[in-house]
């Protein structure tokens, strides 16, 4: 299925071990909550570690949703995950229509 819309957020961290904590915990996350995501209309998530920014931790979040429904019920189960309040970041979130999606096979 192809997705109408996209997200993407971009998540600084203090250090190295605050980054390593963020993935384990979003692992976490996903053990719990992959199928309610499903269920809401996530079609896919990545999540990469940034390595072309010298100094930084940051990991960078890619979110595809079936069409705008999806997305308000995704935010929704997102709102309701409790922060780490032991590990600050600093959060920059862009939301997109998906205008072109082309998937290379082989």
């Amino acid at each position: 299925m192809t997705p109408k819309l996209m997200s993407y957020n971009q998540i600084d961290f203090q250090s190295k071990f605050h980054l390593e904590a963020e993935i384990k915990r979003i692992e976490n996350t996903v053990d719990t909550m992959k199928q309610q995501f499903k269920k809401a209309g996530l079609l896919s998530f990545t999540v990469t570690q940034i390595w072309n920014k010298q100094g930084n931790n940051r990991l960078g979040i890619y979110y595809s949703y079936k069409d705008e429904k999806a997305f308000i019920a995704c935010q929704k189960l997102l709102n309701g995950i409790p922060e780490d309040e032991d590990n600050p970041s600093i959060v920059n979130a862009d939301r997109g229509i998906v205008v072109i999606h082309e998937i290379l096979d082989g």
